[in-house]
């Protein structure tokens, strides 16, 4: 018979009406698989990682391959706006290692990314309720195995804010 199994993780929720820039917790995926089209609200109820045209595997475990990637997705809450209703985000993600029985160092960092009108879609609208959401697939080839922290740093230009996200894990062989 097939074998069904149940993952409880605990999600915190921001307070999405404080005005206060915020951010979702990173969802690191094992696999993200393109839909044809965004679901209706009846299959979004039943498919909660499903984010317009794409449908987020979460990972079960923090343990990657090297000959595999890591995969986030943050959704990015309350960015103050410009008059064409976009933001002006950067974000940073940045790699530590941590080895046993020493103090974690930096091991390295992946190009910023630019939230902006300028590269954006230009029928982006903060207004009409589009979710801003930023993230990476890096490849773990020229990580040693070890044991890691991925600092993702969201910084709102507009707002002259900034707030740091982290989640472990570890690259093994």
């Amino acid at each position: 018979p097939p074998r069904t199994s149940v993952l409880t993780r605990e999600v915190p929720v921001p307070d999405f009406w404080n005005g206060d820039l915020n951010t979702s917790s990173i969802i690191v995926a094992q696999r993200i698989d393109a839909l044809p089209a965004p679901l209706t609200l009846q299959q979004q109820a039943d498919r909660p990682y499903a984010l317009g045209t794409m449908e987020i595997t979460p990972a079960i475990d923090m343990k990657f391959a090297k000959n595999s990637e890591l995969s986030t997705l943050l959704l990015i809450y309350n960015p103050k706006i410009d008059a064409a209703n976009k933001p002006d985000v950067l974000v940073e993600y940045n790699f530590y290692t941590k080895p046993a029985g020493a103090p974690e160092k930096f091991f390295n960092k992946t190009q910023p990314q630019t939230l902006n009108g300028q590269t954006l879609p230009p029928q982006f609208d903060m207004a009409a309720g589009h979710q801003l959401q930023t993230g990476q697939a890096v490849p773990l080839a020229s990580f040693p195995e070890g044991d890691y922290r991925l600092e993702i740093k969201v910084t709102d230009k507009i707002a002259n804010r900034s707030l740091t996200r982290d989640v472990t894990f570890s690259v093994t062989s």
